[in-house]
């Protein structure tokens, strides 16, 4: 290795750099373009990492994409006064829209408006697809062929998930009016919360 190189501040340092969470093969790539190192030794630095955050109000956490350092949830209430200004808000249909997606996936939009009794308009379905939470998988073998819809990564990240069986879980999909999701470009930007918000249950 170079002299004077630290694996661990590295990763730390690309991490913080970073506007997406880097997987441990993608640290790999990166770092191994300059120096000898396997990626037993990345994934052991990120474990030191994890180590050194223990007595501070961040973390290293692991989501879809890889991990990314974050605010623990414990300062969340600075973190909204912060950003308070900058908070979008989103219509209930669209947030009922974006949770029967999520637990009901892969939906069609007449399965959507099924279950909400009540037609989806096109702008919701533009703006998920736009902020990359919703996508296209494939398209049903049913007359007209409508188009199948599932979440993606960059949901998952968002809400500081890793998998989709991590959501709480959802007594009965088919009241979406009792559900509420909190969304906000603070956890996206900078708090990057590692969980769904409570209020996504009502």
């Amino acid at each position: 290795m170079t002299k004077d190189f630290n694996l661990k501040n590295t990763i730390e340092a690309l991490l913080l750099s970073s506007d997406e969470p880097l997987s441990a093969d993608r640290l790999y790539k990166i770092i191994s373009n300059k120096e000898n190192i396997t990626k037993a030794d990345i994934l052991d630095s990120i474990k030191g990492l994890e180590n050194d955050y223990k007595s501070k109000e961040i973390e290293v956490s692991r989501v879809a994409s890889g991990y990314r350092i974050q605010a623990r949830k414990s300062i969340n209430d600075y973190l909204n006064i912060i950003f308070a200004e900058k908070t979008p808000r989103y219509s209930r249909a669209l947030m009922e829209t974006l949770s029967i997606i999520a637990y009901k996936q892969p939906v069609t939009r007449g399965d959507i408006e099924a279950i909400r009794g009540v037609s989806v308009s096109s702008s919701i379905m533009r703006t998920l697809s736009d902020r990359n939470w919703i996508k296209i998988i494939g398209y049903r073998d049913v007359p007209g062929k409508p188009a199948m819809f599932s979440t993606t990564s960059e949901f998952l990240n968002y809400f500081g998930l890793e998998r989709l069986d991590e959501l709480p879980d959802l007594p009965d999909i088919k009241e979406p009016k009792n559900l509420d999701l909190e969304l906000d470009d603070q956890s996206s930007n900078q708090n990057k919360e590692s969980s769904i918000p409570k209020s996504m249950l009502n």
